[in-house]
């Protein structure tokens, strides 16, 4: 569970409602490249070169008989894990209640924080991790995307149903996709598919940073970040905003000659020839007045050479034609509504 919540949010009546079903994602505030290397996940993962030979070039979520006997004669072990997408807030676009992204993680199959790891090939040939996502519809309830611990996991109408339920939007995690993740693969083997970025430095990028963000395998229980908001001051204040219908970008990557790219994966598909000095990245971004936020946590913002450094990054984002507002973690938690007249401030 996220501790020591803003009393401003407490407060209002509406803040702790998860909305009755159906309901659904906004997933317009996730920066597209981030959404694209996510759409081949499923089945087993990472897709080698061996397993498309043993396929015949025939590749589903369920592995063929040729994959099937590969991971046999190889004695493979797999790690189950699941993409969770977590909800700062509920808003209803067209009738529908859409949650707004703040998270998407990885997190591994667990029990009491224990990885439950290195399951046999014939537990992937029975278990259909594609039926379950479509059958059972699986979230996590009381999860902490920044540490991964969870109260519960289940079929979302086992927590949710025709009526609103009084508990905290951030704290459901909706499982959006589930793999197998086979262990002792050769990464120089793991195929991807180019869905546009372009060949070159810039793919090869892209592949290796994939590869190990999503097929790392995961050696203690860590809810391990794919996007979005780093810690819960991040949260709450991004929380406020949305009471303000405010939706900054979040974590956007800034750089000296006033460009703004939402992901590294974006950045790279830009197919630059000359890739410009990266400033910083921000904790929220307004586009449209050019304005950065930072939420400073006392760990990170505390004494003369953090703010000597925050200095340096305020002139060069000025320099880059880009304002920016820094709003210390302390007041976030103490004293919410002043964190964001704070930055509504700085918007006018």
């Amino acid at each position: 569970m996220i501790d020591n919540r803003p009393a401003y949010l407490i407060k209002d009546s509406n803040y702790a409602v998860i909305p009755a079903l159906p309901i659904g994602l906004e997933l317009s505030t996730v920066p597209d490249w981030v959404k694209l290397s996510m759409l081949h996940l499923g089945g087993v993962q990472p897709i080698t070169g061996e397993m498309m030979d043993a396929a015949a070039f025939v590749l589903e979520d369920r592995p063929s008989d040729g994959e099937i006997e590969l991971f046999r004669s190889k004695g493979t072990r797999f790690q189950m894990v699941s993409v969770v997408t977590s909800i700062a807030a509920f808003r209803e676009v067209d009738g529908v209640m859409l949650g707004v992204p703040y998270a998407i993680s990885l997190v591994p199959a667990n029990k009491r924080g224990t990885v439950l790891s290195n399951v046999d090939v014939e537990y992937v040939r029975k278990m259909d991790l594609n039926a379950v996502l479509q059958q059972q519809e699986p979230c996590y309830v009381d999860f902490n995307p920044f540490t991964g611990h969870w109260g519960g996991w289940g079929n979302i109408t086992v927590f949710l149903g025709d009526q609103p339920r009084n508990a905290f939007p951030d704290a459901l995690g909706l499982v959006t996709d589930m793999y197998y993740l086979q262990l002792g693969f050769d990464p120089e083997t793991v195929g991807v598919v180019n869905l546009g970025m372009g060949e070159g430095k810039p793919f090869r990028k892209y592949h290796r940073h994939r590869t190990r963000l999503m097929f790392s395998p995961f050696e203690t229980f860590q809810a391990r970040r794919v996007w979005g908001a780093e810690s819960p001051i991040e949260l709450f204040l991004l929380q406020g905003l949305l009471r303000e219908n405010l939706t900054p970008i979040l974590q956007m990557l800034l750089f000296d000659d006033g460009s703004a790219h939402p992901s590294l994966y974006d950045l790279w598909a830009q197919d630059l020839s000359d890739l410009p000095g990266l400033i910083t990245e921000a904790d929220m971004f307004f586009p449209d007045q050019r304005l950065a936020v930072f939420c400073d946590s006392t760990r990170h913002h505390r004494g003369g050479k953090a703010a000597r450094k925050d200095e340096a990054i305020s002139q060069r984002l000025e320099a880059a034609g880009m304002r920016s507002v820094r709003v210390p973690g302390a007041l976030i938690v103490r004293d919410l509504k002043a964190a964001v007249e704070l930055v509504l401030q700085a918007l006018q």
